[in-house]
């Protein structure tokens, strides 16, 4: 939760400063090396080498004018040179090693010897610090989404939800492919893993938006909103877990993350006072759901026993009913 200083008049924040106010928030409480998946806008290398300097990892999309370099040894004198390379040239190279992998999900092929010019600080024989570029290697990954029945590239998971108009700003990209960037040149596998877990962000903020009511909060408190999204997490979290106890059984059981919501979340519930002859008085609950779509869930999850307490204002006593 990011709240606009008081005294913020003079200098103007940019979105690289916000979001690195929000990594620092996360190291202060957890420790352990974590990802971080950006868009190409924060594509700046001081802020990646900012990331690196606090054990975090990044990777995020080359862009058409991204300054890639390939490492070769001549032959013969065994002289390290550094060719440049075109972002869209390196995914046309390993393109017919793609169209060989039908088998999976996301076809990938890690480049070797790919390096990245980026800012390195050393001291000089003065005793100054200062600043150079220097090669450093990076893992370089082309992926593509074997699509089936044609789908479009909007859904591949490959693709940024918002394309920037900026034809600078453009991934590079060769018959649906893209090529990948992170520093864990050491692990090129992980890389494209931690890419396609962006697009289950995508999809939470599209739900949180559309069916769990993200933006219903009309409140500028900020414990409200801290309330708010408390709970909304916590309705995620129940989803996901009913989600998963689902499609343990395949078959009929099966269903969405809406159905879920407006089928057994949002549910009516009525009282009526039940006419029986054994049991005089008693209440029964009508639950508006389905029954057949989720009865393996209520079978398991639902509490054999319900106790029910209210308050008798005529007689000042609590009452309590089991059920």
């Amino acid at each position: 939760m990011w709240t606009k200083p008081e005294d913020d008049t003079n200098k103007k924040q940019s979105k690289l400063d916000l979001a690195w106010q929000m990594l620092l928030d996360v190291r202060k409480q957890v420790t352990c090396r974590l990802w971080v998946v950006m868009d190409r806008w924060y594509f700046s290398k001081p802020f990646l080498r900012q990331c690196e300097s606090q054990n975090f990892d990044w990777v995020t999309k080359a862009k058409r004018n991204t300054q890639l370099f390939r490492r070769l040894i001549e032959p013969g004198t065994g002289r390290e040179r550094f060719v440049p390379v075109r972002p869209k040239d390196l995914i046309r190279e390993v393109y017919p090693l793609l169209m060989q992998q039908r088998d999976v999900d996301v076809a990938s092929v890690a480049c070797e010897n790919i390096y990245l010019k980026m800012p390195t600080t050393s001291v000089n024989r003065k005793g100054e610090v200062v600043v150079k570029m220097k090669y450093a290697p990076i893992a370089a990954v082309v992926g593509q989404r074997v699509k089936p029945d044609n789908k479009t590239t909007e859904q591949n998971g490959l693709v940024d939800p918002n394309e920037p108009v900026d034809k600078d700003d453009l991934a590079a990209e060769y018959k649906g492919a893209y090529l990948l960037i992170s520093n864990r040149h050491d692990a090129p596998k992980e890389v494209l893993s931690a890419w396609l877990r962006r697009w289950h962000i995508e999809i939470l903020f599209r739900t949180a938006k559309q069916e769990l009511g993200m933006l219903n909060c009309h409140s500028s408190n900020e414990n409200h909103i801290h309330a708010h999204l408390t709970l909304l997490f916590t309705a995620e979290t129940l989803i996901r877990y009913l989600l998963w106890e689902q499609r343990k059984t395949a078959g009929k059981e099966d269903c969405t993350h809406g159905q879920v919501i407006r089928n057994l979340i949002c549910i009516r519930c009525r009282n009526r006072q039940a006419a029986r002859t054994n049991e005089p008085g008693s209440i029964t609950i009508d639950l508006d759901t389905e029954a057949k779509q989720f009865a393996r869930l209520i079978r398991k999850l639902w509490p054999l026993n319900l106790e029910l307490r209210w308050f008798d204002s005529t007689n000042n006593q609590l009452l309590r009913a089991t059920a």
